[in-house]
């Protein structure tokens, strides 16, 4: 065979070699990249939890409620998807799990108001790290428990869903709480939407501002598309959850919103 053919078939047999190499070393790249991934997925999986997903998990049980409100609600309510519940409907929850009998004046709460917090029929309601009260003209800074376990998880999951849009720097406001059928003629003479037979009186129902918000860093209030966009899905979520009762007011610039109270029925023994 001449010098120039085994040349020929020299340079061919290293091409072959050199292309099944480079098929081999992709090969084992291929697999070294699966078998780190699953080391990577192994241990993720594996590891314990981190601090932060421990307080979450915390923050969670302390915030949601489970009780399955869509079953086991105190009076009838459906999910629903949209928050245009009338005040005729709110009322009856509001009767329901609410005072027994609304305060005819200023002068009756503050000689009783006392003695229910330490019942612990009303709580008084204070600035926390999920909202701010705004000045309250007509009504004053008391709810029933659960309206109070309401607004926590209100709170709790609008700060979630600023998080993931980035934009955890605002508190929602409440404009109004419990009124006494004094401050609700007021209210009423003030302004002729005000109805007379309010859920306010019952100690159940919030409203909160979609106005404006607090914002955190600049300690300003201020106008928020973000903050309204992500209250509004809570609120929309929560009601799918027949956990409230809402209605968005034009008007006043707020969303009415009146607690749902879950009483699961006994199981027997």
């Amino acid at each position: 065979m001449s010098k120039k053919c085994n040349f020929a078939q020299t340079t061919y047999y290293m091409a072959r070699k050199r292309k099944n190499n480079s098929k081999y070393s992709l090969i084992i790249i291929v697999v070294s990249l699966l078998t780190i991934a699953g080391i990577i997925f192994f241990r993720k999986t594996s590891l314990p939890k981190t601090e932060n997903q421990i307080e979450n998990e915390e923050d969670n049980k302390n915030y949601i409620s489970d009780c399955d409100h869509v079953h086991f609600a105190s009076a009838p309510i459906a999910p629903s998807s949209k928050l245009n519940d009338p005040n005729e409907k709110q009322l009856i929850h509001a009767q329901k799990n609410g005072l027994k009998k609304p305060f005819v004046s200023n002068l009756e709460l503050s000689a009783n108001i006392e003695a229910l917090k330490a019942k612990s029929v009303l709580v008084e309601v204070k600035d926390n790290k999920f909202y701010q009260l705004k000045t309250l003209k007509y009504s004053h800074p008391y709810l029933i428990p659960e309206t109070v376990d309401m607004l926590n998880e209100i709170g709790y999951r609008f700060q979630q869903r600023l998080k993931e849009k980035k934009h955890n720097n605002y508190k929602f406001r409440i404009t109004s709480m419990l009124r006494t059928e004094e401050t609700q003629n007021k209210l009423h003479h003030h302004n002729g939407n005000a109805t007379e037979h309010s859920t306010h009186l019952y100690g159940t129902t919030v409203d909160i501002s979609y106005k404006n918000f607090y914002n955190t860093k600049k300690d300003t209030v201020e106008a928020s598309f973000e903050a309204v966009q992500a209250m509004t899905k809570v609120l929309i979520e929560m009601r799918k959850e027949c956990k409230l009762m809402a209605v968005r007011e034009r008007h006043q610039s707020c969303f009415h919103i009146t607690v749902v109270v879950c009483k699961p029925v006994p199981t027997k023994k």
